[in-house]
């Protein structure tokens, strides 16, 4: 196996490696780019592993190597079944189907609000004043916390994934997420306590884990609670990559503005084709629990499987052109982004319908050619190894209606 060396938790390398991503892809699917980690650049072989829960284990997450978390202090991504389905059976009863149609008029309401003080201001960082704010208010909303803490849980979700917690699960500050971050937990742990108090169940994510049972025996400890309403809010930032991503190439591509414009039942397409180029989480880890065999070459046992997201959405036995963003293409939902498989992100739905209300607001209050990027703006990266967005996107409106 010929060795394509790269640093998967070094940021400069793997958001700037798609000529990489190609040639692996051509020439080498399976490689080796450090020791004793394993990365996969073909659609094909990505979905599959994805799928393959008996071989590829989660429970490291996207830790460091030899970084172990407690059962109880792991996300539901780090968690293999059975405990995996029976903790996201218990989310599923507030991520159920239909819930992005609920939640739609409190996120419409939301983002119209946003977008007229953007509209009133004359100018904005689309990141910190619309991208982190959206995400975090609706999953607020649905864990029954009030709005009114919305602009410290999105900074403290922000500053934590942009931490050395993701991959170290401990910073300067202390280990765990109670010791990275105490002023975080000791809210969720305050939230936790209300529900307990409470007489009547409400109907909120955190009101029902306190009252759920695992296993038809078992209550979930207010630790396993806490971890999973931080599951929930964080995993709902990388919508603000989705956001951001999308906003980019919408005020600083005309042509896409008009198309859609013209046409706004694109938007979904357009979101999907977002998702599919410019992928929030561009890799996701797994652990092989067996020896492998993967396009001829053998991963063993205990080895860390980097399962290529980026690379697969570009790959050209999947789609056409892959490295252009078209909105008339016919298979974009084919994309990996949400993760195939028994770890299929629950909020898909909630983050499509939030990208999408996102452009449609945006057409329906400013004018074509309102919102552009502010003068001598350059495009960075979030600076987190397996994120891809707009780490500031600061725009200004050149008319107001």
């Amino acid at each position: 196996m010929t060795d394509y060396r790269f640093d998967p938790f070094d940021h400069r390398q793997t958001q700037n490696m798609w000529s990489l991503m190609r040639e692996l892809r051509a020439n080498a699917p399976v490689s080796r780019p450090r020791s004793g980690f394993v990365y996969l650049a073909r659609h094909e072989d990505i979905k599959q592993a994805f799928r393959d829960a008996e071989n590829y284990s989660s429970a490291e997450g996207f830790r460091g190597e030899g970084i172990e978390v407690p059962l109880e202090e792991s996300f539901l991504g780090e968690i293999d079944p059975p405990l995996h389905q029976d903790l996201r059976n218990l989310l599923r009863q507030v991520f159920r189907p239909g819930i992005e149609r609920e939640a739609e008029t409190f996120a419409r309401d939301y983002i119209t609000r946003l977008w007229h003080n953007v509209a009133a201001k004359g100018s904005a960082d689309l990141v910190s004043d619309f991208g982190y704010p959206i995400p975090s208010a609706v999953t607020t909303h649905l864990l029954g916390i009030h709005t009114d803490h919305n602009e410290r849980v999105g900074q403290w979700g922000y500053e934590l994934v942009h931490s050395t917690w993701p991959e170290t699960n401990a910073t300067e500050r202390g280990v765990g997420l109670a010791g990275a971050f105490p002023e975080f937990t000791d809210f969720l742990d305050t939230q936790i306590a209300e529900r307990r108090a409470r007489s009547v169940c409400g109907k909120d994510l955190i009101s029902l884990m306190t009252r759920a049972e695992v296993d038809g025996s078992q209550r979930l400890s207010d630790l396993q609670i806490r971890t999973l309403s931080a599951n929930v809010l964080l995993a709902s930032l990388s919508t603000s990559n989705l956001v951001g991503n999308l906003l980019y190439r919408f005020v600083s591509d005309p042509e896409l503005e008009s198309a859609l414009r013209r046409n706004p039942e694109l938007i979904p397409n357009a979101v999907e084709e977002s998702l599919r180029m410019e992928p929030p989480a561009m890799f996701m880890m797994r652990t092989a629990r067996n020896d492998i065999e993967v396009q001829g070459e053998k991963i063993a046992r205990g080895e860390r499987v980097i399962l290529g997201i980026a690379s697969g959405n570009r790959d050209e036995r999947v789609f056409d052109e892959p490295d252009v963003f078209r909105l008339d293409r016919p298979n974009a939902r084919n994309h990996l982004s949400f993760a195939p498989g028994v770890h299929h992100c629950v909020g898909n739905q909630l983050a499509r319908m939030e990208a999408r209300v996102v452009l449609e607001t945006a057409i329906d209050i400013f004018s074509e050619g309102d919102l552009c990027l502010a003068p001598g703006y350059r495009f960075e990266n979030v600076p987190m190894f397996l994120e891809l967005g707009p780490n500031t996107l600061d725009v200004e409106v050149r008319k107001r209606r």
